[in-house]
C-alpha cells in the first residue's frame, strides 16, 4: 500500500530563493523517498521568492508565502496551515523539522514525526544569544516561536535526529524525547559531481595566483566566522599569496559580526585579500568548491554539516571542528582534518598542513570521495523510512 507522506518546510532547493542544507537535503531526500512509494505532498513556507513548478517526486507542491506579515502572525498562520492541510488529507506519515513549529497545532494521534534539525532556541544557544540581546519588539516572536518548536516535538510520535550529537543537545534543551532515531541527512553525490565538472567560478570570484581558502556557512558566529577570519590572519603571515573566500548568507546584523567588522580583525595589509560572495545558489555553489584549494567548515557546534559531505563529494580538501555533528560523517586524519572548535591557531594549522602537504590532502579527499556513496539519497530513504516505521510501531500510531 502507498503510503501518503505530508511534507512541510520553510526552504527547499529549486522553489525558494535561499536553501541551506535542510533545503538541499529535503530536495534530495523527497525525490528518493517518491521513488521508493512515498506518495509526497509537499507544503513550502516562502519569505521571499519562490516558484511553485513541477518538482520530481512529489504529487502536489503547495507554496505559501509569507513576507510581509508580522512575525508573530506568520508563526500562528504556519501552524494552522499545516493543520488544516492534515484534516484534509488523511496521511499516513506528517514528516516537519522543528524549525518554526509548523507542526505544533497538530492533533496528538497525529502520525508527526519531527526532523530534529536546528530549532531556534539551539541555534541561539550556539550563538551564544540571550533573550535580552533581542530588541525588546522582537522577544514575543522569539518566545513563540521557542514554545511552538518545544509543543511540536513534545506531541511527536516519534522524532528523527540527524546526528547523535542533536539527540544529545535536544535532550538538554526539552528533556527526555519521544521515540528517537538518528537518520544522517544526504546529498545527492551524482548531481554535484555533474555541476561541480560544468560550473565556472561563481561571480565575484578572486583572480590573481596563490592559494584559495574557502569558509562556508553564514557568516555567523555559531558556523565559525570569527573564527575562520581570525585563522586567515595567521595564515596570511605564513602564505602571503593565500586568498579567503566566504561564501554563505550574512548573519542579522543586530546580532552577527557585518563584513566591515570582520575585516577590522585583519591587518590592513591583509583585507584586500578577501572576498565575500554572500548565499551562492544551484550549481555555482559547487563551482566555489572545485576552486578551492581547502574549504574549511569551523561551526563552533553543527547539528550535522551537509557541506562536509558536499565537500567530499567534489574532491577537496576538508577542514571542520570536533564535538558536534561532523563527528558522525568525518574521520580525522583519514578523509579530512578535525580540529577543537572555537580555536582560530588550530583552524590556521590544520588549513596550512593542507598548502604544506597537497600530496597528503589530497590523499584524504579521495578516501572521502569514496565513503559519500553512503549518504547518497536512494540509502538514505530506505533508512528513514524504516525508521519511521519503527517510530510508529513503537508510538502505536498506524496508517
Amino acid at each position: 500500500m502507498t503510503e501518503r507522506w505530508l511534507v512541510a518546510t520553510t526552504e527547499y532547493a529549486g522553489v525558494t530563493a535561499y536553501s541551506g542544507g535542510i533545503g538541499r537535503h529535503y530536495a534530495a531526500l523527497l525525490p528518493a523517498l517518491g521513488a521508493q512509494g512515498a506518495d509526497i505532498d509537499l507544503m513550502v513556507f516562502a519569505e521571499g521568492a519562490a516558484q511553485a513548478r513541477a518538482t520530481p517526486g512529489i504529487r502536489r507542491l503547495f507554496v505559501h508565502r509569507t513576507d510581509g506579515m508580522p512575525r508573530l502572525a506568520a508563526l500562528i498562520h504556519r501552524a494552522r496551515v499545516v493543520r488544516r492541510a492534515y484534516r484534509r488529507g488523511a496521511y499516513d506519515r506528517v514528516f516537519l523539522p522543528e524549525w518554526m513549529g509548523l507542526g505544533a497545532g497538530l492533533p496528538r494521534d497525529a502520525p508527526l514525526v519531527t526532523n530534529l534539525a536546528t530549532g531556534m532556541r539551539l541555534a541561539n544557544e550556539v550563538s551564544g544569544l540571550q533573550l535580552a540581546g533581542f530588541p525588546r519588539w522582537s522577544r514575543p516572536a522569539v518566545r513563540l516561536q521557542e514554545a511552538l518548536e518545544a509543543r511540536q516535538v513534545g506531541r511527536s510520535a516519534g522524532v528523527v535526529a540527524i546526528s547523535r550529537a542533536m539527540v544529545e543537545r535536544s535532550e538538554r534543551i526539552w528533556g527526555r524525547l519521544p521515540a528517537v532515531e538518528v537518520v544522517r541527512n544526504c546529498v545527492d553525490v551524482g548531481a554535484i559531481r555533474r555541476a561541480a565538472d560544468r560550473a565556472g567560478r561563481p561571480p565575484g570570484w578572486p583572480g590573481g595566483e596563490g592559494p584559495i581558502v574557502l569558509f562556508l556557512g553564514r557568516a555567523e558566529r555559531r558556523k565559525g566566522v570569527v573564527d575562520g577570519i581570525d585563522a586567515f590572519a595567521r595564515i596570511a603571515e605564513r602564505h602571503p599569496t593565500a586568498r579567503l573566500v566566504l561564501a554563505g548568507a550574512g548573519g542579522d546584523d543586530r546580532f552577527e559580526p557585518s563584513r566591515a567588522t570582520l575585516l577590522e580583525r585583519m591587518p590592513l595589509a591583509v583585507r584586500n585579500r578577501v572576498t565575500f560572495l554572500g548565499h551562492v545558489a544551484g550549481d555555482d555553489l559547487y563551482g566555489a568548491i572545485a576552486a578551492a584549494d581547502v574549504v574549511m567548515c569551523p561551526s563552533r557546534w553543527e547539528g550535522f554539516g551537509n557541506v562536509a559531505i558536499e565537500v567530499k563529494a567534489v574532491g577537496v580538501p576538508l577542514v571542520v571542528t570536533s564535538g558536534s555533528g561532523f563527528d558522525d560523517s568525518c574521520i580525522d586524519e583519514v578523509d579530512c582534518l578535525m580540529v577543537p572548535p572555537g580555536d582560530p591557531r588550530a583552524l590556521a594549522g590544520a588549513v596550512m598542513r593542507v598548502f604544506d602537504d597537497p600530496g597528503d590532502a589530497l590523499a584524504r579527499a579521495r578516501r572521502a570521495g569514496v565513503g559519500v556513496a553512503h549518504f547518497d539519497p536512494a540509502p538514505v530513504a530506505a533508512d528513514l523510512r524504516a525508521a519511521v516505521d519503527r517510530l510508529m510501531r513503537r508510538g502505536g500510531v498506524r496508517a
